[in-house]
């Protein structure tokens, strides 16, 4: 794995990168985690010619702070141009969470972009008109143990070196940004144009969505399903962070739909 700075107007955009083709672009969640890390397992189970591009928003991990006001899609505008530049002939976009966010507005502005897997990709609806299901209300009332869940799922993962360093890198990099950095990022995508607009994913891109049970229906009328033959919605997992709980599975659903 090698690591890069890239000085952007916006501020210094840290990646993780290895060239190979199919590029896959990994995109992570909101928060500190650094991307590289949350998708490593993922990454490993991945053929050894894949290449990755594993980059940490401003505001957080290895990035720098956001040295102005900015939204995801100014933002997502600077990533695209650095995927460009790793010149793939095929590339498969792989988000998570906010992620999601991300790639809709990265989407029309990456060449050879081939697919896309979304593991929870964060929806319209979810943020602007929830559903008042039963299994929706429960799950909130649960969030306080999702932080268990992620740390139960971390140590199942890693080996005791592996997990030690994610967390000890999770609080370093945590650390370097204060109570006004993570406003900027918050606002960066509360402000972001995709709460207003009506975009889709192409229905010539086959478009994989990886959820649990009770969000199935939320998905299959979600922003990210296409009409594409090769799209679907996989149950899979029992919390938000499925990448933690099936990497090898999310890895060999990537490569399948590359192959499409």
């Amino acid at each position: 794995m090698q690591r890069k700075d890239i000085e952007t107007k916006l501020g210094k955009i840290n990646f993780a990168y290895r060239k190979g083709n199919p590029l896959v672009v990994c995109l992570n969640g909101f928060g500190s985690f650094d991307t590289a890390q949350s998708f490593s397992k993922v990454i490993e189970a991945l053929p050894s010619e894949y290449g990755y591009f594993a980059p940490d928003y401003l505001n957080s991990g290895f990035s720098g702070k956001s040295l102005k006001d900015y939204t995801v899609s100014d933002e997502a505008t600077e990533l695209a141009k650095i995927v460009n530049g790793f010149k793939a002939e095929k590339v498969v976009i792989l988000a998570h969470s906010i992620g999601g966010v991300y790639a809709m507005q990265m989407k029309d502005k990456i060449n050879n972009l081939k697919a896309f897997v979304g593991i929870e990709p964060t929806t319209r609806e979810i943020m602007l008109n929830p559903p008042k299901e039963p299994a929706y209300i429960e799950k909130n009332k649960n969030m306080a143990k999702l932080q268990e869940k992620i740390e139960a799922d971390l140590r199942e993962l890693f080996t005791p070196e592996e997990n030690k360093k994610f967390w000890a890198t999770t609080e370093k990099n945590a650390k370097k940004f204060d109570e006004k950095d993570n406003l900027n990022a918050q606002a960066a995508y509360e402000n972001d144009s995709f709460w207003k607009d009506t975009t889709m994913i192409s229905d010539k891109t086959p478009s994989v969505l990886i959820t649990e049970k009770y969000r199935e229906n939320e998905y299959k009328r979600s922003e990210y399903v296409s009409n594409n033959s090769k799209s679907e919605v996989v149950t899979l997992g029992d919390s938000h962070y499925i990448h933690f709980e099936y990497p090898k599975k999310i890895a060999e659903i990537v490569e399948e739909v590359i192959d499409f």
